[in-house]
């Protein structure tokens, strides 16, 4: 419950994972249209984060990481995944510090890699002792949730709007969870994956991606 606690410092109020950018392009114009674009994004992040997250867990080997990289292709949410990775392993070394959070940050620098945050994620909470399941649970939770608050900021929806649609999606989460059948990552969002690409070329912006 402390890892989900909004008032954690990991830096993900930041970021609206392209919702501003598609909200600014028209894709999202409305409270309907919010709560389809964000259970799209909440089947791709289980079609794509998810596998990698498996992935990660159980072998967590260079190659492993290599192609996770290279599938990140928006520069935004590249940016967005290290930002957030720095976070978490500054929060991770004070309230872990047994699990040494930087060495898992400088074996990806050994290979080349910036500190994705999934990957640091993963790695940090495995070593607390933390189940597979539980980390995917956390992990999308949090990324929901800081939607809704960014969707808030837009003024897409009122706080209490936007806590009923977080509610509502989470009932989705697990019937989703179960129906995902994807034994690799895949995208099938083009027009998500075009939000997030968009950013830098915003006239301005409340977040950085």
């Amino acid at each position: 419950m402390h890892l989900a606690d909004s008032a954690l410092p990991v830096g993900g109020f930041a970021f609206s994972n392209g919702l501003e950018a598609a909200v600014k392009c028209g894709l999202v114009a409305s409270q309907v249209d919010l709560e389809r674009y964000l259970e799209s994004a909440l089947r791709q992040w289980i079609a794509f984060e998810g596998p990698f997250l498996h992935l990660f867990y159980t072998h967590g080997s260079e190659e492993i990481f290599m192609r996770y990289d290279r599938m990140m292709l928006s520069p935004s949410m590249r940016k967005a995944s290290f930002a957030l990775g720095r976070g978490w392993n500054r929060v991770l070394k004070d309230l872990f510090p047994e699990t040494d959070p930087q060495s898992f940050q400088t074996q990806l620098k050994d290979v080349g890699l910036g500190p994705h945050y999934l990957i640091l994620m993963t790695a940090t909470l495995k070593a607390t002792g933390a189940e597979e399941d539980q980390i995917r649970a956390l992990y999308l939770f949090t990324l929901l949730r800081d939607q809704c608050s960014a969707a808030v900021r837009l003024g897409l929806i009122g706080p209490s709007g936007a806590q009923a649609l977080q509610s509502r999606l989470e009932k989705r989460l697990g019937s989703a969870l179960e129906e995902s059948v994807a034994d690799v990552p895949q995208r099938f969002t083009p027009l998500m994956d075009l939000a997030q690409m968009l950013p830098p070329s915003l006239y301005t912006k409340l977040f950085q991606n």
